[in-house]
């Protein structure tokens, strides 16, 4: 069973915006597709000087509001003024993860919510301040999944304020491992696991026969990087495959931090499964030196 696109319209729910925005660890992407043909009509890639966000759940994540207004500015009128809300990507770092697991659950969006958040606090420590809880629903015959996103109120209303002081309506916060499923075959491998590796963070997604199995985020040191991530990638393919008791026939490599051959040959000396990067060699409409910065718009916007 080939991965479909119901998982990746669950992980990157709801519909696709004309324009998205990756802010990552020192960068910040940019890309504008057309809503007729689905062509790449603009992108951009702009370096965030150190100071300017510092990535945090629970405290102020823009720490030189006009220098960031700035650079999204910039970004806008390089890629020709994005038409209608767009998407924006933040960092695994700055926002708390669960993937939880149900018999069934309830198909009324306000009931479902209340059955997910009281799993949710039994499975995170929950801050006391006021959050934003978005979760998509993967249902199979017999048990439901929630891929959930908890993001601090402070946090995620600061960097829509951004955007809205640069003329653009954030619809969609979202995550850029999940959207990596986006560059992914239609008819690749059922079981795999996607890694992304950025300037100080780990991230990984693992799927077994097209239904999500794992997320997992972890910091990484710099000065150890790659070893620290090919370690994690390591580890978390013995664990899938002694608990699954099934083998991850593929790993899918982001290497955002930079590295690329030497960082993939790291990871393939770690695990036996063939390791190929993302966003892969298809022609993408961005320029080749920027498609591994991009690829995780390239998938949400796919």
């Amino acid at each position: 069973m080939a991965l479909g696109d119901g998982l990746i319209r669950y992980l990157t729910a709801p519909a696709v915006p004309s324009a998205a925005f990756h802010l990552g660890p020192g960068y910040l992407g940019g890309l504008r597709r057309s809503g007729k043909t689905g062509s790449v009509k603009g992108s951009v890639l702009k370096p965030v000087p150190a100071g300017v966000v510092e990535f945090s759940f629970d405290r102020p994540n823009i720490a030189r509001p006009d220098a960031f207004l700035a650079l999204i500015k910039d970004a806008v009128r390089r890629l020709g003024g994005p038409e209608g809300p767009v998407a924006l990507l933040l960092p695994e770092t700055c926002v708390k993860t669960a993937l939880l697991t149900f018999e069934s659950l309830p198909t009324a969006p306000e009931e479902c919510e209340k059955v997910v958040r009281w799993k949710l606090q039994k499975t995170l420590p929950l801050p006391a301040m006021e959050t934003r809880l978005s979760f998509a629903v993967h249902r199979t015959a017999d048990r439901a999944k929630a891929f959930c996103v908890l993001a601090g109120e402070t946090v995620v209303r600061e960097y829509e304020q951004a955007f809205a002081r640069a003329g653009l309506s954030v619809r969609l916060i979202g995550l850029p491992t999940p959207a990596l499923l986006g560059c992914l075959p239609r008819n690749g491998a059922s079981n795999f696991l996607v890694v992304n590796v950025e300037g100080d963070y780990f991230a990984a997604l693992a799927v077994l026969e097209g239904e999500p199995i794992l997320f997992r985020v972890k910091p990484l040191a710099p000065e150890a990087l790659w070893a620290e991530a090919a370690e994690e990638t390591a580890a978390t393919v013995r664990f899938l495959e002694d608990r699954e008791k099934k083998r991850i026939e593929a790993v899918w490599l982001r290497p955002a931090a930079g590295g690329g051959e030497a960082g993939v040959s790291l990871l393939q000396g770690k695990v036996a499964s063939p390791v190929r990067t993302l966003p892969g060699d298809a022609p993408s409409g961005v320029p080749p030196a920027e498609k591994i910065s991009l690829a995780a718009l390239l998938g949400q916007l796919s």
